[in-house]
């Protein structure tokens, strides 16, 4: 079996295992879920949406997420290189830029980083204010688990009015980003943190 990087490179790498030893892995779990079945979306959101920037990214995910490959994905990471941040192939390195990141997901990546507190200080005061409902006891972190995000959230009244409109979008963008973006380890809870930038819409993400 021909190695795919250099030799001084593979000594750790699962592939050479695999191919000296017969040693068997088994293939990453991808942390991402799905979203449009268990939210769906309401175009009264876009207003919103558009002031965040997120639009092309939310229209992407709301239809269905993207097929990923685990075993292709399991690959690049075993020749990922944490030193260089580049994935050291036979032929060469190789990186992923911004503008790649882009160009498939939609995110922006132009204008100034996002800034803001993660303390949790009164979070269930605040998730009120910004979605009309705080989940009951749910364990110590501050968040909501999906389910329960989805049951209160999964679809807007037809007879909502404009401050209900803009609750359901906020936390319709709160579960989209933390199971796609930033899961966690659980795949179960979103945290607090991620609603707090859906705080307001005037001056996009805050």
């Amino acid at each position: 079996m021909a190695s795919l990087i250099h030799p001084s490179y593979d000594q750790l790498h699962r592939g050479r295992f695999m191919a000296d030893e017969g040693r068997v892995f088994d293939q990453l779990h991808l942390r991402s879920g799905s979203v449009h079945d268990k939210m769906k979306y309401d175009e009264r959101y876009t207003e919103y949406i558009r002031k965040t920037e997120l639009l092309p990214f939310i229209s992407l995910v709301s239809r269905s997420m993207p097929k990923m490959n685990p075993c292709a994905i399991t690959t690049l990471v075993d020749l990922w290189r944490p030193k260089t941040h580049t994935f050291h192939f036979y032929a060469g390195e190789m990186t992923v830029t911004l503008q790649d990141v882009t160009l498939i997901t939609g995110l922006p990546i132009k204008g100034e980083p996002i800034c803001f507190s993660i303390d949790s200080d009164g979070w269930r005061e605040i998730m009120v204010g910004l979605i009309g409902r705080e989940p009951g006891v749910q364990g110590k972190s501050a968040g909501a688990s999906y389910h329960w995000i989805a049951e209160h959230f999964g679809e807007c009244p037809a007879d909502a009015d404009d401050e209900t409109v803009q609750q359901y979008t906020r936390a319709y963008l709160w579960y989209v980003v933390s199971r796609t973006l930033f899961s966690d380890g659980t795949g179960v809870n979103a945290s607090f943190m991620w609603l707090k930038l859906f705080a307001g819409w005037e001056h996009g993400l805050d």
